[in-house]
């Protein structure tokens, strides 16, 4: 995005995970947008921050929760905020039964 010559000049953006959060025995991770717009001289103009999606899990399991009322597969989630994936196998370590 450019506009004029003291006006807005680009946009970073970018797919974050968010701290983890305690429910009981359940963690939730939220994943966001992040989009910065900067002007000319590279000074911050604005931020959004934009909620996207969630990954849950619980001892029951793990699921994925989308924001836009769509439904949202694992798979989904872990193609839009790669760093979930080692989170999951993480947690998918823990509860494997060890066989000797």
């Amino acid at each position: 995005m450019i506009m004029g010559s003291k006006g807005l000049f680009g946009t970073d953006m970018q797919v974050q995970v968010g701290k983890e959060i305690k429910a009981g025995d359940r963690t939730i991770w939220p994943v966001m947008r992040i989009t910065i717009l900067k002007t000319r001289e590279d000074r911050i103009q604005a931020i959004q921050i934009t909620p996207l999606a969630m990954l849950i899990i619980e001892p029951a399991g793990q699921y994925a929760v989308s924001f836009d009322g769509k439904p949202m597969s694992i798979e989904a989630i872990l193609k839009l905020a790669s760093p979930l994936r080692d989170i999951l196998e993480k947690v998918r370590a823990a509860h494997r039964i060890k066989v000797d």
